[in-house]
C-alpha cells in the first residue's frame, strides 16, 4: 500500500519541485567582468522600465543616432576611500536634452543614487560625476548604472542603456 501512495504522490513531487520561468525577472544583475553590452541602446525589464521610464509619453523601439555625438565612462572603478576623481559620465549632444542616471543600490532597487543634467548647449561636453556616489559608502560590489536620455519638452526617450562600475 506504501507503493502505491508513493508512485501516486511521485508526480505531484516532481511537479512541485519543477523550476518555473521566471515570469518577472526584475532588475538585471550587474556584470562587472563584462562590459562589451555597456553604452548600448537596450530594451529594459518591465520592472526597470517602470521604474525609470514611467514618466515619458514615447519610448521608440530603436535610438534616435542623431541626437548623441558620443558618450562614454572615464573609468569603471569607484573607490569608497579615494580622493580620486572617478568614474564620471562623459558625453556631447548634437541636440538638447536631458539626461537621468540611475543606480540602484544594493539593499533594495527601488531606491537609488540618481544624477539628472539638462543640457541645452550643444557646442559644449558635459560631464555627470559618478564618483558623488562615494558620498553614501556603499557597499563594495558591481553596480549597474542606467541612463536616459531625453526630449527636454515632449517626453520622448532618445536612447537608454547602462555601465556597469565596480565599487571597491
Amino acid at each position: 500500500m506504501k507503493r502505491i501512495l508513493i508512485a501516486a504522490a511521485l508526480p505531484f513531487l516532481l511537479f512541485a519541485c519543477a523550476k518555473e520561468d521566471d515570469v518577472n525577472p526584475g532588475f538585471r544583475e550587474p556584470t562587472c567582468e563584462d562590459t562589451t553590452d555597456d553604452g548600448q541602446f537596450e530594451n529594459f525589464t518591465l520592472p526597470e522600465r517602470s521604474q525609470f521610464l514611467g514618466k515619458y509619453i514615447s519610448i521608440p523601439e530603436t535610438e534616435d543616432e542623431g541626437v548623441i555625438a558620443y558618450k562614454y565612462m572615464t573609468s569603471r572603478e569607484l573607490f569608497n576611500n579615494s580622493i580620486i576623481y572617478d568614474p564620471s559620465f562623459i558625453y556631447k549632444l548634437n541636440k538638447p536634452a536631458q539626461l537621468f542616471v540611475y543606480m540602484p543600490l544594493k539593499t533594495q532597487q527601488q531606491q537609488y543614487y540618481s544624477w539628472t543634467r539638462q543640457s541645452l548647449d550643444t557646442s559644449k561636453i558635459d560631464t555627470i560625476n559618478i564618483y558623488n556616489a562615494r558620498l553614501q559608502s556603499l557597499q563594495p560590489g558591481c553596480y549597474r548604472l542606467y541612463y536616459v536620455f531625453s526630449d527636454t519638452d515632449t517626453g520622448t526617450v532618445y536612447t537608454k542603456g547602462h555601465y556597469d562600475i565596480q565599487i571597491k
